[in-house]
């Protein structure tokens, strides 16, 4: 018994024509051009190897709390 109620799409919800898929909010040009839109943030995603949920986890960073300042400090040194 299925107890969920199931959703009929009669138009896009992007562009507004009307769908001969009705189970698809999409029409399958918006739903190609919606999934070119969010690729560089899939790839970004994927590509920095990371989650969300990782960086809440990460250790926090170091504070300096060196007194050394301006051009006594070592770190501020360019080396030729």
């Amino acid at each position: 018994m299925d107890t969920m109620s199931r959703l009929y799409y009669l138009h896009c919800h992007y562009c507004g024509e009307p769908l001969s898929d009705h189970e698809s909010p999409y029409c399958p040009a918006c739903n190609l051009y919606l999934c070119y839109r969010a690729m560089p943030f899939l790839l970004g995603m994927i590509l920095t190897g990371r989650l969300a949920t990782d960086l809440a986890t990460s250790p926090p960073l170091e504070l300096v709390t060196d007194i050394v300042q301006g051009y006594d400090d070592e770190r501020s040194l360019v080396w030729e």
